[in-house]
């Protein structure tokens, strides 16, 4: 459903305009001519414009109130919302896996221009009750927003995986970043009470060109790797 219009004031400020000429025009009529006819006429024609100009602002104003009512009241855009909700995954509030991927590739693409590192990083908690808990992503990713730079992105899969692009990062930078991420994710979700993640990482451009195959080898490495 499209969103109502309000009527153009257009019409309503050229009938005002119209009725200022024929009032001034009926008034030199009446002053001038010993025969005021005219002049009567010319004052029915204003008060009938005049009319049109009352009735036109009157409706310009409602429908004007009426649109204005919903922003009034906190309500928000549809169609915004629908786009934010294509962008950012409402439970996490961390980007969706495919705009994730997409950063991945532009990051690797600027790294590739200006010969830069990067890296990649994987956790998910050695812990399965974690993934009984439907909360848990939603967990994940708010713990995670607001302890990132703003040049790195974060992302949680569907099965409650946690992958972090640090941009500009390589390794012993890379694998430091993951553990202070590692206890912060510890201290906000359990307490401060170490629990135990499986991670993996990879490095562009030693592991790979593209986001492709940097996540694929991620993916292989996660599934060999102890949890620590």
């Amino acid at each position: 459903m499209q969103s109502p219009e309000a009527p153009s004031p257009t019409l309503a400020r050229l009938a005002w305009a119209a009725t200022s000429i024929a009032v001034a025009v009926s008034g030199l009529l009446l002053v001038a001519l010993e025969d005021h006819t005219y002049g009567a006429i010319g004052l029915i024609l204003s008060l009938g414009l005049a009319g049109i100009f009352v009735v036109m602002e009157l409706r310009f104003v409602s429908a004007l109130g009426r649109l204005q009512a919903p922003a009034g009241a906190g309500e928000r855009d549809g169609p915004v919302e629908g786009f934010l909700e294509l962008l950012l995954d409402p439970e996490t509030t961390l980007p969706r896996f495919w705009l994730f991927s997409a950063r991945l590739t532009e990051e690797i693409q600027r790294a590739q221009r200006h010969g830069r590192v990067l890296t990649l990083c994987a956790l998910e908690p050695d812990d399965f009750a974690a993934y009984l808990d439907k909360t848990f992503r939603g967990k994940v990713g708010r713990a995670v927003r607001g302890h990132l730079r703003t040049s790195d992105s974060a992302t949680v899969d569907r099965s409650g995986r946690l992958l972090v692009l640090f941009a500009e990062t390589a390794g012993s930078g890379g694998e430091a970043a993951a553990r202070r991420l590692v206890k912060t994710l510890n201290s906000l979700l359990y307490e401060g009470k170490p629990r135990r993640w499986r991670a993996a990482m990879v490095f562009y451009p030693q592991d790979g060109l593209n986001a492709d195959d940097l996540l694929q080898r991620l993916h292989g490495l996660l599934v060999r790797r102890p949890a620590a």
